[in-house]
């Protein structure tokens, strides 16, 4: 018995011993490999355990990335949790990963939110034939849309910006924050666009205002650099934060597919009133053809997208538009000048653009001086490549810095200051070249699928607004602060103005 069991003793040594001469040949395999592979990593700085650099990205990463770009160069390397990743900056470089070398940096991070939400979205989901495809016949369906003449969304959008102003007149001249009223309307006009037009939506449709106010809340808990992203384990440590998500998530959906499933029952294929019947109408159409990876789940997934991305990021712009007319009373007046010249007291068109270059040039720069998607949505490389000179690894997570190209010293030379006229041209007219400097919607395969929408509706709103108010600086107020709120977006802090009639 004794010598059986010594016997078994031993073999089991020796077993355990091959497992770690195993477990060492491997380990060593691997750095000998690392050691003489000629990959060329981005220099930068370094993390800590676990976190890797997420607790030094402060309250605003774009600055913190601005800072590092000024002792790493143009690109560099950083541990986002789990993630390795490089950040880009420069207009060129930039330019040259989303534009030139596009299908290389159009992939999405796997993220677990990205997952959560569902990645099965041409937003969230990766670059493939399929993405290409939807994105596609989202456009189309937009354009068809926006450029309706049944039911043209030029008048609902000037319908919505008079609703603004009558809003602002209730104040009496009193200080109030626009925000609200601002999200709402543009609120309107997305829920609208999507799901056809009401004539008195806030009061009789209760969809609408569950739609609002979740997106809001939404808002809060999401964003660039959530650390629930990248460390996957701390939605065990704050169960509360993802379970919020998944239920505003969930009332969402609900909301969406109540709103298809009425538009399905009076859809005519002849007679398209909105975002819905047009991409119902391409999903008939792909149904004669069995290789169509378009199908009615993807009616569902550009619903999504087109709701999330239009909502917060056109009524931040206009937000912050207001703040900046309000502080800078002579930029105002001369917005007010060539609003009477050209208009008159009619409602703005979408043809008054080419000819009201000042407001164009205005409207340019808030984007640009608020920077309102200062990282844009993180890219992950598709595949093993190079940007300058360096290796990026398939499923690198890849974060374009758009501040570095919106406060770049070199392109604007005093890029902190609010001057719309950079925008022009010696003549006084919109130069096309400045203008292609700086893309509020970012650039390449992932640009803003409705961007000619949310310049349209950022026009219409801003004309209408301008058109019959003054707005002025309260009292109490000293000097306007340009601080902001990250998040999905860059966000002005609460502010306040007062506004009377023209």
């Amino acid at each position: 018995m004794l010598q059986e069991l010594t016997s078994y003793i031993a073999d089991t040594n020796k077993t355990q011993a091959s497992l770690v001469t195993f477990v060492l040949v491997l380990v060593g395999a691997k750095i000998i490999l690392n050691l003489t592979r000629k990959d060329k990593t981005p220099p930068g700085p370094r993390g800590v355990p676990v976190l890797g650099y997420l607790p030094f990205f402060g309250s605003h990463p774009h600055i913190t990335f601005h800072k590092l770009r000024q002792k790493y160069g143009d690109i560099f390397s950083i541990q986002m949790g789990s993630f390795p990743a490089v950040v880009i900056n420069g207009k060129e470089l930039i330019k040259e990963a989303l534009v030139r070398k596009g299908d290389d940096f159009s992939g999405r991070p796997k993220f677990y939110l990205n997952s959560l939400l569902g990645e099965e979205t041409f937003t969230l989901g990766q670059f493939s034939e399929s993405f290409i495809t939807h994105k596609k016949i989202a456009y189309n369906c937009l354009y068809v849309v926006a450029n309706a003449r049944r039911n043209p969304t030029e008048d609902m959008i000037n319908e919505e910006a008079k609703i603004a102003v009558s809003e602002f007149n209730k104040q009496n001249e009193k200080p109030f924050n626009p925000s609200d009223f601002i999200y709402t309307s543009v609120g309107s006009v997305i829920f609208q666009i999507c799901f056809g037009r009401h004539t008195n939506i806030r009061e009789e449709d209760e969809t609408f205002k569950i739609f609002l106010k979740n997106a809001r809340e939404f808002t809060k808990f999401v964003g660039p650099g959530n650390p629930v992203d990248v460390i996957p384990w701390l939605r065990y440590v704050m169960p509360w934060k993802v379970s919020t998500i998944i239920e505003l998530n969930n009332q969402t959906q609900q909301i969406r597919k109540q709103k298809v499933e009425q538009s399905l029952k009076t859809y005519t294929p002849s007679n398209p009133r909105h975002l819905t019947d047009g991409l119902t109408a391409a999903v008939k159409e792909a149904e004669a053809d069995s290789s169509s990876v378009f199908t009615a789940e993807s009616i569902y997934s550009i619903l999504d997208d087109v709701i999330g991305a239009g909502l917060e990021t056109l009524s931040t712009t206009l937000n912050w538009a207001l703040l900046l007319l309000t502080a800078n009373p002579t930029v105002q007046c001369k917005v007010h000048a060539e609003i009477d010249d050209v208009l008159g007291q009619r409602q703005p068109k979408l043809d008054d653009k080419s000819k009201m270059h000042y407001c164009m040039a205005t409207i340019h720069e808030v984007s640009r001086f608020a920077g309102i998607n200062p990282l844009s949505l993180p890219h992950a490389a598709t595949k093993d490549t190079e940007l300058e000179g360096y290796t990026i690894r398939k499923e690198t997570v890849v974060i374009p810095n758009m501040y570095s190209i919106s406060h770049d010293k070199m392109l604007w030379g005093d890029p902190f200051n609010f001057r719309p006229e950079r925008f022009l041209d010696a003549d006084g007219k919109l130069d096309k070249d400045i203008t292609e400097t700086f893309s509020p919607f970012s650039m390449g395969r992932r640009k803003c699928v409705g961007e000619f929408l949310a310049r349209m509706e950022l026009f219409l709103f801003f004309t209408g607004i301008l058109q019959n108010c003054i707005l002025t600086k309260p009292d109490h107020i000293k000097e306007y602060s340009f601080d902001s709120v990250f998040g999905l977006t860059l966000s002005p802090v609460p502010y306040e103005i007062c506004a009377s009639m023209r």
